[in-house]
């Protein structure tokens, strides 16, 4: 919010899109933890201007920010009564974290702790990225809120100019002084701390300036003279008696030796500069201990290159020199060295003489204390093994400081910088490849001929440094190779740890080294790490999770847990987001090596499989209790089942890794229709309501497995769910085909009745009106005949429909038993679109205001689930209603908000079907033109479906 307003998940920025759905966020988040009451969040998106939708809008706009921020299950953004509540942490929010850091830096500023002063000030002003919701307009916006945020950072500024100046460093601070007295002509401390730093830094005659220019605007604008501070400045700057700096460190002793051990820096070192610039500020502060950083990440990530370039740069920063210590902690063949060991290298370094140094651990580690004692010298300490490695060497003298690199974090390494490497850019990944493999000349520029090449290369490398240089010395080694050459030998993934090796350079050697000390060491966690890792490479999705591990290991979640919370520590996994786990793509290369058994990599896929069944039969249970028993999915245990919220949440959390396993195990000639059906019509109802495409793939490879097997059960579920698919996009005429081949797989009574029920709709929609009664008519008669509600809910909806053009009277009575036994039954799609259906059939009978009241019903219902189709219908029908009634405006922006849901979905059937209506509203407010285009859109949207809307739109395109 200190800036414009921006929203991350922990790895990448979310779209949060539209002023109104901005403005909403903003002031959920002004008021972060707090009820916000609907009057105000109204107020804030329309002013006085609310259309009488508002309420519903609202609702509306909420749902969006909720898919904005990854938070269906409603979790975050709460409904409170009267309003909604936003869930924010302290450490998720800018504003927040930047007013804590004010308080901490104002009680260090009373006390007259500098160093705090600086670490506090810094904290807050980092955050500060511009003008507080710059993007936003003022009414939405609190004034008053802004210019508190605004006072708190330059009272930031003067904090930290006081605490830079009473340790004696006025130069870097005069050139932003400067710039301040410049944009705050009145501000007097900016002034006196400007006359301050120019004194001390011999320059009285500007100090003076300053002063005159002060006073004569004070006096001339405000009638006042300079207060107390400036006084007292201008008294000093006259009297020519600056104020003292900090006493300097004593000189180090002259005939100690000044050490200068670093590497060269990388040739070919590219991009970092954020990173760098973050481990200079660190390792340069000033404060009352010495400064370290810790540079972690994955084996081949680039923390040594990075290290070392940063050591280099501030050779002069410590003059009494620079230490280097390969610490051997992830070094092939090399165990890592004893504590003792290091002690005695970087004591020689400094000079000791060999023999001298103390034969215990500790004694040595005070002598290195005392020898570095009053000098300014940098440690460099790579490859550490741990933080137990790096602790004794650690010097005590402020002027000291430390830059470790490890493939673990060490985050129990007290007041370090804790700095995380990632992969590189794309961009920097290209310059890499080009430096090393020296191909971007004059005579063969990689830029111009190969980009997409590079593009792809660097893409299979992972954007991992150590890759990207192996794959560059290739190309350097053979000119006459193509990028294009390599690129095919990489993405044959089973060979592409091969390719990356050359000379003593070698991913699976990188990575082969911290798997080998998990599998070696005696601890439980890291043993059962190693196993999580092979479980990972013979599973092969795209993320993980610690119940799916404890299923496939047969431990529990806990064990697992550690196990993967293990793996990240080693940098073998990523957490991109809480609890969801992921391996960088050449280690997920590695891990497919680490089982090559197939016998036991298909008890691990197996395994996976039952997994995911039984997440999906317990999504099945909370979104359609009939579904689940008509479907014949397993049980579900009382302690195991979910709420709606829950369910969905569960589902897009999970759908991608089931999609991906069934795939992978439909494509196995081991794998059976039966296995693969019963995940994949567990599914079904989060594919229903979340609307989904992927329900038609992921059943073709049922049919195509049952077809092989001779499994008709599968068969026919299969068939039913690819019709169902069908309807909802309006391909009608596929449907029925697809029934009428399921049709005589069934002898269920109760399926049957669904399957005819399923085939009078999709009769009803191609306008084949006694077909289609006749098919209703006996899945009523059998739905009776069982007592299955949810069965009479959906046939008497479709009759509803069947007969609303003859008779809405008789239509709105089959729609209220529909709802009843929708309610009855637990059958949300019939409760919700019996609501809309009634709202349809007062339009029939010329009632907008009516219709209106029901479909506000339909959308006001929270208490059930439906399906996305079902949920269109009933928004465009308030689209209808309010234009009708000549509420054209909000009929628009009503339109518009669903147009934005169908886009996101990239919906092309609900897209045509939205775009009929929105043409409608664009020609009742004489925008003839935008109709007409609305209306190409839609009949390009449901041409090939055979809707019965079609041959309207052609009526209305021909007519104008």
């Amino acid at each position: 919010m200190l800036g414009t307003l921006t929203a991350h998940d922990g790895t990448a920025d979310r779209r949060i899109r539209g002023p109104k759905i901005r403005t909403l966020l903003a002031v959920l988040l002004l008021n972060a933890n707090r009820p916000v009451s609907l009057d105000r969040l109204t107020d804030a998106l329309w002013g006085e201007d609310a259309p009488a939708t508002a309420e519903a809008s609202l609702r509306n706009l909420v749902a969006r920010l909720r898919r904005a921020l990854a938070d269906e299950d409603g979790r975050r953004l709460l409904a409170a009564p009267s309003g909604y509540r936003l869930v924010v942490a302290e450490d998720e929010l800018d504003t927040l974290q930047f007013e804590s850091a004010i308080r901490r830096a104002r009680a260090a500023h009373e006390t007259g702790d500098l160093p705090a002063v600086l670490a506090e000030t810094a904290a807050a002003l980092d955050l500060w990225r511009g003008e507080p919701l710059a993007d936003l307009p003022e009414t939405a916006v609190d004034g008053a809120v802004r210019e508190q945020w605004r006072e708190s950072r330059l009272q930031a500024l003067e904090w930290r100019f006081d605490a830079e100046l009473r340790q004696g460093r006025p130069h870097a601070l005069i050139p932003e002084l400067t710039r301040l007295v410049g944009e705050h002509p009145l501000r007097e401390a900016f002034h006196a701390q400007l006359m301050r730093a120019l004194h001390l830094t011999g320059d009285r005659a500007r100090a003076l300036a300053v002063h005159q220019r002060l006073r004569a605007a004070l006096v001339e604008e405000l009638g006042v003279e300079p207060g107390s501070a400036v006084r007292e400045a201008h008294r000093q700057v006259l009297a020519e008696r600056p104020a003292a700096p900090a006493a300097a460190a004593a000189a180090a002793a002259t005939d100690r030796p000044r050490p200068s051990q670093l590497p060269a820096p990388a040739s070919h070192f590219v991009g970092r500069q954020e990173q760098l610039d973050a481990l200079r500020r660190t390792l340069l502060a000033a404060s009352d201990r010495p400064a370290v950083a810790v540079v972690s990440g994955m084996a081949g990530v680039g923390k040594s290159a990075l290290a070392v370039r940063c050591a280099d740069a501030l050779r002069t920063d410590f003059p009494d020199g620079q230490l280097f210590l390969n610490l051997r902690g992830a070094t092939p063949g090399l165990t890592p060295l004893s504590a003792h060991a290091a002690l005695t290298a970087l004591l020689h370094g400094l000079g000791t003489p060999p023999g001298t140094v103390p034969a215990d651990a500790d004694s040595a580690a005070a002598l290195l204390r005392t020898t570095l004692t009053g000098t300014r010298t940098l440690l460099v300490l790579d490859d550490a093994a741990d933080a137990a490695q790096v602790r004794p060497l650690l010097p005590a003298d402020p002027g000291c400081a430390v830059l470790v690199t490890s493939r673990s974090p060490l985050h129990t390494l007290d007041r370090a910088l804790h700095l995380r490497l990632d992969v590189l850019s794309e961009h920097d990944s290209i310059a890499l490849v080009e430096r090393t493999a020296g191909r971007a000349t004059v005579d063969r520029s990689v830029v111009a001929i190969e980009q997409a090449d590079l593009a792809r290369l660097v893409r299979l490398c992972g954007r991992l440094p150590l890759a990207l240089r192996i794959a560059g010395a290739r190309l350097a080694t053979r000119r006459a190779l193509p990028v294009r050459g390599l690129v095919g030998r990489l993405e044959e993934h089973e060979d592409r740890l091969d390719e990356l090796e050359l000379d003593d350079l070698s991913i699976r050697r990188s990575l082969a080294l911290t798997y080998d000390s998990l599998r070696a060491s005696t601890r439980r966690p890291d043993l059962r790490a190693a196993d999580a890792l092979a479980a990972i490479g013979a599973i092969d999705l795209a993320d993980y999770s610690a119940p799916l591990l404890a299923a496939v290991l047969r431990i529990t979640p806990a064990q697992a847990g550690a196990a993967l919370d293990r793996l990240v520590e080693v940098a073998l996994l990523d957490e991109p987001r809480p609890d969801r786990y992921s391996p960088h793509d050449l280690v997920r290369d590695y891990a497919r090596e680490l089982v090559p058994d197939p016998d036991e990599r298909v008890r691990h896929l197996r395994a996976a499989l039952g997994w995911y069944l039984s997440l999906a039969s317990r999504t099945a249970l909370a979104l359609d209790t009939s579904a689940h028993r008509i479907r014949r999915l397993p049980p579900v245990d009382e302690a195991d089942r979910l709420d709606g919220d829950a369910a969905l949440a569960l589902g897009d959390a999970e759908f991608g890794n089931l999609s991906t396993l069934v795939e992978r195990v439909a494509a196995a000639p081991w794998a059976t229709a039966a296995e693969v059906s019963l995940p994949v019509r567990a599914i079904a109802p989060y594919l229903r309501v979340r609307r989904r495409p992927e329900s038609f793939r992921l059943n073709e490879l049922v049919q195509r497995l049952a077809l092989r097997d001779g499994d008709r059960d599968a068969l026919s579920y299969a068939l039913n769910d690819m019709a169902q698919v069908h309807f909802v996009t309006g391909r009608n005429l596929e449907g029925i085909e697809l029934i009428d081949q399921c049709l005589p797989l069934v002898d269920d009574p109760e399926r049957l009745q669904s399957l005819l029920g399923n085939r009078g709709l999709l009769l009803s929609s191609l306008g084949r009106t006694e077909e289609a009664v006749a098919c209703l008519e006996q899945s009523l008669a059998l739905a009776v005949r069982a007592g299955d509600l949810r069965g009479e809910a959906t046939t008497l909806s479709a009759l509803g429909n069947l007969v609303e053009a003859e008779d809405p009277h008789r239509a709105i009575a089959h729609h209220r038993r529909s709802v009843e036994a929708g309610r009855l039954s637990g059958f949300g799609d019939a409760v919700c679109a019996g609501l809309a259906n009634i709202g349809f059939a007062h339009l029939r009978l010329d009632d907008p205001t009516t219709a209106l009241h029901y479909f506000g019903q339909a959308t006001a219902s929270t208490e059930w689930v439906a399906a996305w189709h079902v949920v269109l219908e009933n928004r465009r029908g308030q689209v209808e209603a309010l234009r009708r009634l000549g509420r054209l405006e909000e009929a628009l922006a009503m339109v518009r908000d669903l147009l934005e849901d169908a886009a996101a979905l990239q919906d092309a059937f609900a897209t045509g079907t939205i775009e009929h209506t929105h043409g409608l509203v664009l020609r009742d407010l004489g925008r003839h033109a935008e109709a007409r285009a609305a209306w190409h859109t839609a009949l390009a949207g449901l041409g090939p479906s055979g809707h019965k809307a079609v041959a309207e739109l052609r009526e209305l395109l021909a007519t104008g």
